[in-house]
Formats: structure tokens, C-alpha cells, sequence
């Protein structure tokens, strides 16, 4: 007897006939942010699609078009104490190992914005495809927190220079900008995105799967080689941050601006 699809309060899943399994992060009215549970809902999903003989490849998405994924969900990370970071980590541990450790081939189908862990997400994929209209960026430092695991994600796709780039000054990459730095595989119209999703997930999931399931055990181990001490860091780094309050104050000032109605 087959397992049923199963069913999450923030994370939704279905799957096609084609073999590809389309996990939705489903919080359009907050970007589609990062929270814990919504963490733990994307490792299960994960989790899900790997063991399912049928899945032959994952298509991740946001709903709706204002984002992709909007990282970690402020309102509560504006409740941190350098005593929280440990938990914190850990929960982006477990899931940037769900996407790693998945056997089947993965595309980030990229709507809108994908900041900080949310742009984390899509690059631990294997291929990422965006949007016109979607922007890429590690945008912590407005919030006065490092940007230690993004710089690990970054490093070694495009280099000191361009990492620095985005992690010093928290600018958004527009979508053809990120195409033309190799982040993307290609930009489509926004109509066009999940079609166009789907079809690269299809050409993968066609792939001999032994062949996939062994390069990417070495790709996941390339990319992994400096993640231990980037999390180590970004455990001292964050306590550090956090407990001058600053990052703090600034996500408790923009969550009462956006309440406000103001963006300024």
C-alpha cells in the first residue's frame, strides 16, 4: 500500500504524473517566511519525496508572487537571546541537510523574493530557475546580523568578490543580474515559471537515478566541505550580535513600520 501525500499547515505537497513532487511553502501573506515549524515542515516534505519510489525529482516554490522565500520570520527572531542560537542553527541544520541529503534531483522555482535563508534554500538545490520579476539577497546586514551560512552557500558559486558584494552592502540581485552571475539557470516569464519548473524537474528525474543519487553525493560533499565551521562560526557570530539587542530592535522597528503600513 502507497503512502498517502501527506498534508502540512504551511507546507503543502502534490504530486504529478509526470514524477515530479511539488512542495509549496504556503505563507503568501508573510513572503513566505522561514519560521521553525515551517523548517520542520520542509524536512518531512523533503523527507517524504525521497523515500516515495514514484517521486522521480522535487520542484520547491512559494506561493503566490511576492516571494520565494523571505528568510527567517522576524517576528521571531525579534524574541532571540544569544541563549536561543544554538536551537536556531540546529533547525537550519536539519534542513539544509534535508535538501542535500535528498537523493532525488531538486529545482528552486524562484517567484519573487528569495533573502537570506530563503535564498539559502534555493542554492542548496541542485538547479535554481526564476521568475522575471524574482530578486536574490542577503540583506542581514540591514538587520545588523552576520551573514555567516549565506556566505557559506555563496562562496563557492561566485567568489570572494561578488559574495562580498551582496553580504556588505544587503543589495537585491535582480533576477538576469543573478542568471549572469551562474545563480540561475534561466528567466521566465512569471506565468511561465512553474511550466517551465516542471519541465526541468522532468528532465532530471529522467536521468538514470543511481547516476544522480552518486553525483549528487559529491556535489553535496563539495559544497559541504567548509559547512561545519561556518555553523560553528555563525553560532559565535550570532550570539555576539544578538546580544548587543541591535538586530533585535531594527526587526521589532520594521515589523511596527509594516504593521503601520509604511516601508520606509
Amino acid at each position: 500500500m502507497s503512502e498517502a501525500t501527506p498534508s502540512y499547515p504551511n507546507v503543502s505537497v502534490s504530486l504529478g504524473d509526470d514524477g515530479t513532487c511539488e512542495v509549496v511553502i504556503n505563507r503568501p501573506d508573510r513572503l513566505n517566511a522561514l519560521s521553525v515549524g515551517v523548517k520542520d515542515e520542509l524536512v518531512a516534505a523533503l523527507s517524504y519525496a525521497d523515500r516515495t519510489d514514484s517521486v522521480k525529482s522535487v520542484v520547491l516554490t512559494g506561493a503566490g508572487e511576492r516571494a520565494f522565500a523571505a528568510g527567517q520570520d522576524l517576528s521571531e527572531a525579534q524574541e532571540f537571546s544569544p541563549e536561543a542560537i544554538d536551537g536556531w542553527i540546529d533547525s537550519f541544520h536539519r534542513l539544509y541537510s534535508a535538501v542535500l541529503d535528498c537523493s532525488k534531483p531538486t529545482v528552486a522555482a524562484v517567484n519573487g523574493y528569495a533573502v537570506g535563508a530563503g535564498f539559502q534554500l534555493a542554492l542548496l538545490c541542485d538547479l535554481r530557475i526564476a521568475s522575471s520579476g524574482a530578486k536574490f539577497g542577503m540583506a542581514e546586514i540591514d538587520d545588523a546580523i552576520p551573514c555567516i551560512t549565506g556566505t557559506w552557500t555563496l562562496y563557492d558559486s561566485i567568489g570572494h568578490s561578488r559574495t562580498a558584494d551582496l553580504i556588505l552592502t544587503g543589495r537585491m540581485l535582480p533576477a538576469e543580474e543573478a542568471k549572469s552571475w551562474g545563480l540561475v539557470s534561466e528567466v521566465v516569464a512569471p506565468e511561465d515559471l512553474m511550466t517551465k519548473g516542471r519541465a526541468l524537474a522532468v528532465l532530471l528525474g529522467a536521468k538514470p537515478a543511481v547516476a544522480v543519487r552518486l553525483n549528487k553525493n559529491r556535489l553535496a560533499w563539495l559544497l559541504s566541505r567548509e559547512r561545519e565551521s561556518a555553523e560553528s562560526f555563525a553560532r559565535q557570530a550570532h550570539a555576539e550580535a544578538y546580544g548587543t539587542g541591535l538586530p533585535q530592535a531594527k526587526m521589532a522597528d520594521f515589523l511596527a513600520r509594516r504593521r503601520e503600513g509604511r516601508s520606509e
